[in-house]
């Protein structure tokens, strides 16, 4: 299948998931090759050649990642922003099965539940496609504890490694939490489904900034939003074949009415932010209003298990801490600084229009503000600067692009004198792009590459000043084996021809090859013996080899063989047989 048209700028599509044709594992390939000849069956032996498909399992190159929300040692109000993670393979998901030993169980629905999140057709062997074996989840300081170069069998259950295929000689990161915790955030086989998907962007959007990537990205999306002012780490952990912590319904659909909670009798996906998630409750009962669900920020409560018709307490699972295999994470602080709303409506307007002290600061009718400057040469002169929000519309400037902030300086007709808003615009810029890291790291690279290409080309050239090539060298091909047949056609010519062709004279020189020494090193009775151990080859053994006669052919003219019509015909079909192989092969390469 053909991946679809690129969307447009500003559009994207979405997938619920993207399957690989294959997913890691052991596979065998057969090939069956059927031959005739002459109108006979002539089958040759079926060839089996075994390969392995293997990707990320307990690490995670950071070159996969391509991107994550809130950024990395961010400072922002993000207590409305579900953390991500965008990965450069659109596959990297589900390319590795959630419950390979089947103990997960399947999901318990009711004609009256809503439909899964990604339903398959009638007769499939599931209902629903194959959640993900990836999950992010979110804590905040102090919850948590990062451990590096754990080995993998004293991280997680010895059953679980089983499942695993007993890995040997693996080492992993592992995040350690309390367990009430976990089984708190820990999403359920449905909500692993819900909180991944596939997206398709514009690579030419350049608010997206997809770079150099094709497009394709794969999201997994945490179930817990920031708490204002909290310390937060995401985690993007493993919970491949962790039956012992994903559940396989999703948390009881608790409706609040007033100051009680009525809770359903099935579980139900749970899309509420402000939904309540009780603490334990028999179905039907009415209870006290525990705390938020874990998307809504704030403290936390251990999630309750559906064990036939009871909801049973996680804590009963899962006593003490637990620890789950961590692929990737990052950490932002979620300070309290509002939202674009807020700070926009505690804007002081009043430079627009009457200012808070009657004449300061002067303002012009055009929104120009006089300001004292420093030259170059040190001189202060006056300057005026106007900001982007004025109450009338501007024209774009259309003189740049500009290099530098003093081709911005100009004189405008407005004010009569030298304006430097557009130089002030551009070192605001400059400032916030040599502020990016990953800006400054992107320079770095087109200086190195720069720098080498720069390099290839001055060794080139002295190489083809040196030699004289067979070819011109082109900066962006291999040159290696051009140099190499020019070099060795350079040094080898007008040598004469080889003395000893193959090599026998000299070979007849080894020790090892005098029958006389092999007899006295070994202790044999006569030199024959010696020559017999060695092959008793006269050519061999450096003795001189006559050329044996010729066979006598009979003299043949051109006569006898086209009398031959036999032979000339079984010449005709082996030609035309080969102008038909070439033919078809020729073909079939188009």
């Amino acid at each position: 299948m053909s991946d679809p048209a690129p969307p447009g700028v500003g559009q994207m599509y979405l997938f619920d998931e993207m399957t690989p044709p294959l997913v890691d594992n052991s596979y065998r390939i057969t090939v069956n090759t059927a031959v005739t000849i002459d109108g006979g069956a002539q089958p040759l032996p079926n060839s089996q050649r075994f390969f392995n498909i293997e990707g990320p399992r307990f690490t995670l190159a950071s070159s996969e990642v391509a991107a994550v929300f809130p950024p990395r040692n961010g400072h922002g109000p993000f207590d409305e922003a579900i953390p991500h993670i965008a990965l450069g393979r659109r596959t990297l998901p589900w390319e590795r099965e959630l419950d390979p030993a089947s103990r997960i169980g399947t999901l318990t629905r009711k004609p009256s539940d809503p439909p899964p999140p990604n339903p398959q057709p009638p007769g499939s062997a599931h209902q629903y496609g194959p959640p993900p074996w990836l999950a992010l989840m979110l804590f905040e300081e102090g919850e948590y504890t990062i451990h590096q170069n754990v080995q993998l069998e004293n991280a997680i259950p010895q059953q679980i490694f089983e499942d695993l295929g007993r890995p040997q000689g693996i080492t992993c990161d592992t995040v350690e939490a309390s367990a009430d915790l976990v089984a708190s955030l820990m999403p359920s086989v449905e909500e692993l489904m819900l909180l991944s998907h596939v997206r398709l962007v514009n690579v030419d959007d350049r608010e997206l900034s997809a770079g150099s990537s094709n497009g394709w990205f794969a999201v997994v999306m945490a179930n817990r939003l920031p708490r204002p002012n909290a310390k937060c780490r995401a985690c993007l952990v493993s919970v491949e074949a962790r039956s012992d912590l994903v559940p396989a319904d999703p948390p009881p659909v608790a409706l609040t009415f007033g100051h009680i909670i009525a809770i359903e009798e099935q579980p139900v996906i749970d899309r509420g932010v402000e939904s309540a998630r009780p603490a334990a409750a028999a179905n039907g009962n009415r209870v006290p209003a525990p705390a938020a669900r874990a998307l809504t920020a704030g403290a936390l409560q251990p999630r309750p298990r559906p064990v036939g018709n009871l909801a049973v307490d996680a804590n009963q699972f899962f006593p003490g801490t637990v620890q789950l295999v961590l692929l990737h994470s990052w950490q932002f602080d979620c300070t309290d600084m509002g939202t674009f709303r807020d700070l926009m409506q505690g804007l002081d307007v009043a430079m627009i229009g009457t200012v808070a002290v009657p004449g300061h600061p002067p303002i012009t009718d055009t929104g120009h503000l006089k300001l004292e400057l420093s030259d170059r040469a040190g001189v202060a002169e006056q300057v005026w600067y106007r900001g982007p929000l004025v109450p009338f519309e501007l024209t774009r400037d259309p003189l740049g692009p500009y290099h530098s902030a003093d081709q911005c300086r100009r004189a405008t007709p407005e004010t009569g004198a030298e304006d430097v808003s557009y130089a002030a615009a551009f070192e605001v810029g400059r400032l916030l792009a040599a502020a990016d890291g990953r800006l400054a790291q992107e320079l770095m690279r087109w200086r190195r590459e720069a720098f080498k290409q720069s390099n290839r080309r001055d060794v080139l050239k002295s190489v083809a000043q040196k030699i004289a090539l067979a070819q011109a060298l082109d900066i962006h091909e291999p040159v290696a084996p051009v140099v190499a047949a020019s070099a060795t056609a350079h040094i080898v010519a007008g040598a004469g021809p080889y003395a000893d062709t193959y090599g026998l004279t000299a070979a007849s020189r080894a020790i090892g090859m005098n029958p006389a020494a092999l007899q006295k090193a070994w202790n044999l009775g006569s030199v024959a013996e010696a020559a017999v151990i060695l092959g008793a080859d006269p050519g061999t053994l450096g003795a001189q080899v006559t050329v044996p006669p010729q066979t006598p052919r009979s003299e043949v003219t051109l006569d006898q063989v086209a009398a031959d019509s036999a032979s000339l015909e079984r010449l005709a079909q082996s030609r035309d047989r080969i102008l038909i192989n070439t033919r078809t092969k020729l073909e079939g390469g188009k």
